[in-house]
């Protein structure tokens, strides 16, 4: 296959490298097309470069700033090019409507959204652990870590992380862990959330992002997400009726203490040789299966709107200081 590579930063070369890895063909497309890459792979500066000489395109994986997503999007919507976009899909909820609207209208179903921790073993056992648990009372969803030390070797003043314009913004770039409650959970019934900058980093983005998505049903998350801890902490814990599960990236293993046993022990460890890689090269082969018609989109149109809802209402509490309902009236009876 041959996939355009729309944008060459960190996560751009990182799914170039893998699709190559894998065994297929690899173009560029970006702005300071002309300076050279690192592979010397063939790049262009527009699309009208792109479409004049390159015979096909099997796919394309939308790295490009999140300001400038629902644009890729559409090209690739227009084209019937089969697209895997970076997260978060879209800028802001506005977008993410017209996003709906657009591929809706052209009847356009051949995408995915890139929430690689989806495909991260620890999470999807944890997942399938759920439904054991009983009713879930609590959830601690955390990520942190100090954004200087993100990407090696990278200025971070320079990334999109620190770009408000851009589309940067801790509750924007570690939307994953919205993403993932949201997979485990469903939507919820209402947000309030404080998002803001705290420390001296040389950004004009959030660092800081503190939010409670209730449920009606009782069940709360209490969600922290940072670009400041020195440590880089990234987790959760799951408190619920028939026990309490703990995952702490760090260790690569997930503990239960069960209401019977009252004994805490590891339920799943992940093998000590495990490379993180390896949930980008299994999203990007579901995504090659996709293409061929072997598997549905990991992530549902549905899915992709309700993470940009919860990250809107986020923003809204922190404007307003008050609880943002996601669930109207009509849809509380029909529950």
């Amino acid at each position: 296959m041959k996939f355009l590579v729309i944008g060459y930063g960190s996560i751009g070369k990182r799914h170039a490298a893998n699709a190559l890895a894998l065994g297929h063909e690899v173009v560029l497309l970006r702005h300071a097309a002309g300076s050279g890459n690192d592979r010397g792979l063939k790049e262009y500066a527009s699309y009208d470069g792109v479409w004049a000489k390159e015979a096909r395109i099997d796919g394309a994986i939308i790295c490009s700033p999140t300001s400038q997503h629902l644009r890729d999007a559409l090209v690739m919507g227009r084209k019937k090019i089969p697209f895997l976009l970076e997260k978060p899909p879209v800028m802001d909820l506005k977008a993410a409507g017209e996003f709906e609207k657009k591929l809706t209208a052209l009847k356009f179903k051949r995408w995915d959204v890139a929430y690689n921790l989806r495909y991260y073993p620890v999470l999807r056992f944890i997942k399938e652990h759920l439904p054991k648990m009983g009713k879930i009372y609590c959830v601690r969803a955390y990520a942190d870590y100090y954004l200087p030390h993100w990407r090696k070797g990278v200025d971070y003043r320079k990334t999109i992380s620190a770009s408000k314009a851009l589309g940067g913004g801790v509750h924007r770039e570690l939307v994953h862990e919205i993403d993932y409650v949201l997979w485990f959970l469903g939507m919820p019934e209402k947000v309030f959330g404080h998002v803001h900058r705290v420390s001296a980093l040389e950004i004009d983005t959030e660092d800081m992002c503190s939010a409670i998505l209730a449920y009606k049903n009782g069940t709360a998350v209490e969600l922290h997400l940072g670009y400041l801890s020195q440590r880089l902490v990234r987790g959760c814990q799951i408190i619920a009726e028939n026990g309490t599960l703990d995952w702490d990236m760090n260790s690569k293993k997930v503990s239960y203490q069960g209401k019977k046993d009252h004994e805490n022990r590891d339920v799943f460890r992940l093998p000590d040789n495990y490379d993180f890689n390896q949930t980008y090269l299994d999203e990007l082969e579901h995504f090659i299966n996709m293409i061929k018609g072997r598997k549905p989109a990991m992530v549902s149109m549905q899915e992709a709107v309700g993470t940009m809802k919860v990250l809107a209402a986020i923003e809204r509490s922190s404007r307003s200081g008050k609880w943002v309902p996601l669930i109207t009236r009509q849809q509380k009876r029909a529950l």
